[in-house]
């Protein structure tokens, strides 16, 4: 039976994806006395009207998306005409990074960080319509709505050219028994020194643990590493003042806790899991990751069936996110929309988007897909589709003080960030050879450094 659990466990688990950090969003400290003026947008007019809609997809994550989104524009605007291609992925990357550029092809894109390599480069170009007056002019829709920190991601030089619809947390989950083992609390793990600390301590007591919760087959080495620097909230490029911007000892703080769970004699057969000290309690730490790689809907779900297991052992489970280098708790844009400058029907593409950020849709389930998120990853940004995103009808609707704390966690980022996929590339190059104990710290840190100058000037 308890195999059974385990591995009811085990399906249920969340691995970390490969993630890194880059450019905050912390709104400046005003002086004293000064307070926060609204911009002036009375100078802005909407766009005309063309009766067109132009739009792309790749078919996969996208499309159920579009589709529900494409559907509802389609009842509220009957008279305007909609063009949508389903395209491979191959080809949808292709056309958006020839076409726009020119001038051409869709009126709204819809990006995650393999649509443009480097999202923050692009916003830097001018690409994209600067959405602030819209935001600011359109009655029907207000940025008090959203979970702001994440909004402002798509902020650079004043200009809003990115709306995000959905981004992730590294919520964990401990136990008490865990806790009261190191001589810790949640609170003491929120910090960065408390994180390292307890991870430290648990490691003392359990030598061959995991750090994350771990199923086997896989060595979590690579893994545990861009978890650290996903939770850490690194700045690597400051794209408004062209520097690159990490904290040298708080890096290495991650970088040596990956390197001290590091276990160059980790057996990679799936059974070995199964030897793991303290597994039953998640093999290290923390039991459990959310949302990452889940379906957004299914986190609260994956939670309390969890929390049930936990229970039926005695075990009382732990909520907590851990604080990034600056105190606060980052968040990771998933999907992101954005208008080209060049785009031939900007009125339409407007409309879409206010749809996207809608209720109907931040909140809503695809009946063709096991009634899961439209976005199938991560959180809401409208605050009052957190709940209803997570409401799964008669099986099992989110209420009471416990749904209020995921509530509390899930709404709590105070930055955000969009991750290049060339970040976790250079990551995985400099920095894995100090974890493995192949090289110094001096020689990674420099190899990393010079990689990032070289990368920013490109």
């Amino acid at each position: 039976m308890k195999k059974r659990i385990l591995s009811l466990l085990l399906t249920l688990s969340l691995l970390l994806s490969a993630l890194a950090g880059c450019g905050g969003s912390e709104d400046p400290a005003k002086p004293d006395g000064q307070t926060e003026t609204e911009p002036d947008y009375s100078w802005f007019t909407m766009p005309e009207e063309t009766g067109k809609l132009t739009l792309y997809s790749p078919g996969n994550m996208y499309s159920a998306l579009l589709n529900a989104a494409v559907g509802i524009f389609q009842q509220l605007y009957p008279d305007i005409e909609v063009s949508y291609e389903i395209l491979s992925d191959e080809e949808f990357e292709t056309r958006i990074r020839t076409e726009i550029p020119a001038g051409k092809g869709p009126d709204l894109v819809l990006m995650m960080d393999t649509t443009f390599p480097d999202v923050y480069k692009t916003m830097a170009t001018g690409l994209f319509e600067d959405l602030n007056p819209y935001f600011g002019t359109d009655e029907e829709i207000a940025l008090s709505d959203f979970i702001r920190p994440v909004m402002d991601v798509g902020l650079m030089h004043g200009k809003r050219y990115l709306a995000p619809l959905n981004y992730k947390l590294p919520i964990l989950m401990t136990t008490q028994s865990i806790l009261d083992e190191i001589g810790m609390t949640a609170e003491d793990l929120k910090t960065c020194d408390g994180f390292c600390e307890g991870a430290a301590r648990f490691k003392e007591k359990h030598p061959d643990s995991t750090l994350y919760f771990d199923i086997g087959g896989i060595d979590p080495t690579v893994s545990d590493m861009i978890s650290l620097y996903r939770s850490f909230g690194f700045n690597l490029i400051n794209y408004e003042t062209g520097e690159i911007d990490v904290d040298e000892a708080r890096f290495r703080q991650c970088m040596d806790l990956a390197k001290l769970y590091y276990n160059p004699g980790y057996d990679t057969d799936e059974d070995a899991v199964w030897d793991i000290p303290y597994y039953a309690a998640g093999g290290g730490l923390h039991l459990k990751l959310f949302p990452y790689d889940s379906f957004s809907g299914d986190s609260y779900m994956n939670y309390v069936t969890c929390k049930t297991f936990l229970g039926a052992d005695g075990e009382e489970p732990v909520l907590f996110l851990p604080s990034n280098q600056r105190d606060g708790v980052t968040a990771e844009t998933v999907f992101g929309a954005a208008i080209p400058k060049g785009a031939a029907n900007k009125s339409a593409a407007w409309k879409l988007l206010k749809i996207l950020l809608s209720d109907e849709i931040q909140g809503g389930h695809d009946e063709n897909n096991w009634n899961t998120s439209y976005f199938r990853v991560g959180y809401p940004v409208r605050l009052s589709a957190t709940k209803a995103v997570m409401d799964h009808g008669e099986e099992m609707t989110p209420d009471g003080p416990e749904f209020d704390r995921f509530v509390e966690l899930v709404q709590s980022p105070t930055d955000a960030v969009i991750v290049p996929e060339e970040y976790i590339r250079y990551l995985k190059r400099c920095m894995l050879p100090y974890v493995y104990g192949e090289k110094g710290w001096d020689d990674c840190w420099n190899s990393f450094m010079s990689t990032l100058e070289l990368y920013k000037d490109e």
